[in-house]
């Protein structure tokens, strides 16, 4: 077994916030549809993209290598552009 002793907290920050998202996601359809809304409010969103942001920042800072570092921003940035361009197109509805 392999024992992690230092993670970063931008690490730590970037799970949870992987983590809450993924149960945003998943809960927001059942609760829309009791009727329960105020998981569909863009505030939420946008902080979603602030602490992603900041986490990937944070991250990229240290010891990573190129790939690495291009791979988390092309994907943030693609993140922010779905959730941008999510009621104008159709490929970007969930």
């Amino acid at each position: 077994m392999i024992l992690v002793k230092n993670i970063k907290w931008e690490d730590k920050l970037g799970a949870i916030s992987a983590l809450l998202c993924t149960i945003h996601c998943l809960a927001t359809p059942t609760l829309l549809a009791l009727g329960l809304s105020f998981l569909s409010n863009p505030i939420i969103a946008l902080l979603f993209i602030f602490i992603a942001f900041i986490s990937i920042y944070k991250a990229t800072k240290g010891k990573l290598t190129k790939g690495i570092s291009v791979f988390l921003w092309v994907s943030f940035i693609g993140f922010v552009i779905s959730l941008a361009l999510e009621e104008r197109a159709d490929i970007f509805e969930f």
